[in-house]
């Protein structure tokens, strides 16, 4: 039952991830890019001012969360981050949930989008997962 709901809630969370690059795509002078999990450890090339819309699985009940490790300023910037339930009822507890950032890639060069999964009292460090992209702008 629980995979079938994971399966039933991608459904949402795809078209969270449209109708967020939708309504922001006037923004960018470039073309949005949209990153799952499945996407870690790659290399992409956007425009300066192209949309990365990142979507990542987490369980906030549990105590974890996705955190940027070290987001650059200068390369980035964050125009908006929401977490939603993948559920029906929100109010189940320990239901999963997808959480999603929207950024501008602002000026050309390289740099890395890392986010790490970890409990925010133990610390980064503590992280039992990692996500990244090498991202170059044009």
């Amino acid at each position: 039952m629980y995979k079938r709901a994971l399966l039933l809630a991608a459904i949402p969370a795809a078209v969270l991830l449209l109708s967020v690059a939708s309504a922001i795509g006037g923004e960018g002078s470039g073309a949005s890019v949209a990153l799952t999990k499945k996407d870690g450890g790659s290399k992409i090339k956007v425009n300066s001012g192209s949309i990365i819309q990142i979507g990542l699985p987490e369980n906030g009940s549990t105590g974890y969360a996705w955190y940027f490790d070290n987001l650059s300023v200068d390369y980035f910037e964050a125009v908006k981050d929401k977490t939603v339930t993948l559920l029906p009822d929100e109010k189940t507890v320990g239901a999963p949930a997808f959480a999603t950032w929207v950024l501008m890639a602002k000026k050309k060069g390289k740099s890395e989008l890392k986010l790490r999964y970890y409990r925010i009292w133990e610390g980064p460090q503590s992280a039992v997962d990692t996500f990244n992209v090498h991202v170059e702008i044009e």
